[in-house]
């Protein structure tokens, strides 16, 4: 882990923590501000009902998944996944806090305007820990790199196996130009499996990420 790393991911957690630890010690007050904008969400969403009918359990558990995401993401354990979790929270809290605003003055709405930017930022530092890859290549790059290095590596050891064979003879050849033929089969097979299961992880990792958004 990079230094950048080492003191941006705690940074980027505080918050979390601090507003988690908050949320279990005065689960009614969060109860409170949660509501409204659980109340809404069940207007669009039937199976939310359950949820908007108990604040108090729901404000507890948004709290404990925030203070367990925001340890994960301080410390650097799956920083990927707790952003994730994070980002689905975030969403949830900044709405409340919108949601909730006391407007009876000017200022007021100016204060809920910049709470909002400040909210939006936090989710902007979020997205990119969410794409964080600690500075590894993605798993689509690294199969396609290894695809082009085993392609390259199997045309050279082909042609230079080619010219051996060609100085032993026309059986060596004919039999050489069968293994090749084979060779290439499999090679194809394996290299469409490969992408496949990249795919896989990938939509896989997409659904993922939609069920907590």
């Amino acid at each position: 882990m990079t230094l950048i790393r080492k003191i941006a991911r705690p940074l980027l957690g505080a918050t979390f923590i601090y507003d988690g630890v908050e949320k279990l010690r005065n689960p009614d007050e969060a109860a409170e501000e949660l509501s409204p904008a659980l109340n809404d969400i069940s207007g669009f969403v039937s199976q939310a009902e359950q949820v908007a009918a108990k604040p108090r359990l729901t404000a507890q558990v948004l709290g404990g998944v925030e203070v367990a995401a925001g340890v994960a993401l301080a410390v650097g354990k799956f920083p990927r996944i707790a952003a994730l979790a994070l980002c689905g929270a975030h969403k949830l809290n900044s709405y409340a806090e919108f949601r909730s605003a006391d407007l009876q003055s000017p200022g007021d709405e100016v204060a809920q305007r910049k709470t909002l930017l400040k909210n939006i930022s936090i989710l902007g530092g979020l997205g990119f820990a969410l794409v964080d890859l600690n500075g590894k290549p993605s798993l689509a790059w690294r199969a396609e790199h290894i695809s082009k290095r085993a392609k390259k590596q199997g045309t050279r050891f082909g042609d230079n196996t080619r010219k051996w064979a060609e100085d032993l003879g026309d059986d060596a050849s004919k039999t050489l130009s069968t293994w090749e033929k084979d060779a290439k089969k499999s090679f194809k097979k394996a290299e469409k499996q490969a992408r496949k299961a990249v795919r896989s992880a990938t939509a896989e990792a997409k659904k993922a990420k939609d069920k907590v958004a």
